[in-house]
């Protein structure tokens, strides 16, 4: 009995709780559903939206990444070790604290890079930064496929810090990158930035142009665009891309206060490699137009000093003599607002838009003088005859030109004198000890005032008795002193 009235205790239970449940249940059940329902459309929407971006990225990531490769450089550094000697001839007392007396040597090392590079057509050639590559006595090139070539260098412009580098022995197809048009490019368009920065190969960052038209003294010609995408060392020479695939830039600086990416990265537009990219492949110097004035950005202070009620422009400080601006009749304090049919906003522009004109053509130039416009016809020049680099035809295979007043101003002195060194031949006993952009000042401390100077200076120096060089270096604003002789 006392079993029987047990079991229809818990036969009560059971039921109890079992109709407990059934009413919770659809309630709980219905929860989600009614969240659900209640989404708005606009929100998902949106979500589709996002979805189709992050397609947009992935497809656009997936496409480039194989054009982008990774480049190894390396190249033999010799570093001079100073001597050390006792002010007295025959054995003294300091060796026992300092040593044998011992004389100076050169020691050679090793020194690696590394960078990106975008493959730009079928025959292997590779868009770059000129840093990422210069003076490299061995290229190595690594595609993203794990194939590895061995490349050359083709041609350079360290006008604009670009190169091109030809890998060696192709097998098989390439893939090849898309060029696009960074004229196109507005200020808050989506980028995306391709390379191996801090030896991470392959990497993907993203983020829109900050700026368009930035200088900042890296090369001689500077039309920079300014990106948020995360840019680091490694990833100079690959390319920045927009949305559709296309090369709109060539990475190739930060602005960092750490040595980091703290959010401003630099690239070179497309447009201004389009136009040297054949003369690169081909190794030929560039030919750049040259119209031959000093000028500057227009102030408003100065603009209203002319009588001009307008803020673009390019204010001419000065017309060199026997110049193609002096043949055409430029005249200090002329305004120049239009060049070949296209406004110029500022100095900068023209200078871009004087170089990229072929020399020998005439184009119409439009200046405000004396309170109202006139056209000037004008032949463009060539700037490589207007500079004359010469060779030092000896030992010392380096080619220098003259200075500039734009130069003294970079350098922040207007009366300095010296050769700027335009290239070392890889082959030269100064290679690694001058680089291209410094200044020559002085030879076996006789001042140099001219390319002139230097080459008669040059003249009678033999690689057995050396020369010594007092050089600038841009960097550091700092001169020193280099003992080079022959090999």
């Amino acid at each position: 009995m006392r079993n029987i009235k047990l079991q229809l205790f818990f036969a009560f239970l059971v039921v109890y709780f079992v109709g407990l449940v059934c009413q919770i249940s659809p309630v709980a059940l219905s929860a989600p559903a009614s969240v659900e329902n209640d989404q708005p459309e606009d929100i998902e929407e949106l979500y589709r939206l996002a979805d189709n971006l992050g397609r947009i990225f992935r497809h656009t990531s997936e496409t480039v990444s194989p054009t982008v490769v990774w480049i190894e450089s390396e190249r033999m550094v010799t570093v001079r070790t100073p001597g050390f000697d006792f002010p007295f001839s025959g054995p003294s007392p300091f060796e026992e604290f300092f040593g044998p007396r011992r004389e100076s040597r050169e020691r050679e090392f090793r020194q690696q890079g590394l960078g990106s590079g975008v493959i730009i057509d079928d025959d292997g050639h590779i868009l770059t930064n000129h840093h990422v590559v210069a003076e490299a006595d061995k290229l190595t090139v690594k595609l993203t496929d794990g194939r590895e070539f061995e490349a050359e260098l083709a041609g350079k412009d360290e006008a604009t810090e670009l190169a091109v580098i030809r890998l060696k022995d192709v097998n098989g197809e390439l893939p090849v990158a898309r060029l696009g048009d960074s004229d196109s490019l507005n200020v808050g368009e989506w980028v995306i930035a391709i390379g191996n920065p801090l030896g991470l190969s392959s990497t993907v960052s993203s983020g829109i142009v900050s700026a368009k038209g930035r200088s900042v003294g890296l090369a001689r010609y500077e039309n920079l665009i300014q990106t948020d995408a995360a840019i680091n060392p490694g990833n100079s020479g690959g390319p920045l891309v927009n949305l559709r695939g296309e090369v709109v830039g060539i990475n190739t600086a930060i602005i960092s206060r750490t040595g980091g990416y703290m959010g401003i990265g630099l690239a070179i537009p497309i447009n201004m490699a389009k136009p040297i990219l054949d003369a690169m492949k081909a190794g030929e110097e560039i030919e750049r137009g040259f119209l031959g004035i000093y000028g500057a950005d227009l102030t408003p202070e100065l603009a209203g000093h002319f009588g001009f009620d307008r803020r673009d422009g390019a204010l001419v400080n000065e017309v060199i003599p026997d110049s193609p601006a002096d043949k055409a009749g430029l005249e200090a304090g002329d305004i120049v607002v239009s060049w070949d049919g296209k406004d110029i906003e500022n100095f900068t522009q023209l200078r871009l838009m004087v170089a990229e004109t072929r020399a020998g053509e005439v184009v119409d130039i439009v200046v405000f003088r004396d309170g109202r416009e006139r056209t000037l016809e004008l032949e463009v020049g060539s700037l490589l005859e207007h500079e004359q680099p010469a060779r030092a035809e000896t030992w010392l295979k380096m080619r220098v030109g003259p200075l500039t007043d734009e130069l003294r101003r970079r350098f922040g002195d207007p009366d300095l004198e010296g050769v700027l060194v335009r290239d070392v031949d890889p082959e030269s006993p100064a290679a690694g000890l001058i680089n291209p952009g410094e200044v020559i000042i002085a030879v076996d401390r006789t001042p140099v005032g001219s390319v002139e100077d230097f080459l008669a200076l040059m003249a009678d120096k033999t690689p057995e008795t050396g020369v010594l060089l007092r050089v600038l270096d841009p960097e550091t604003g700092r001169p020193r002193f280099e003992l080079i002789r022959g090999r």
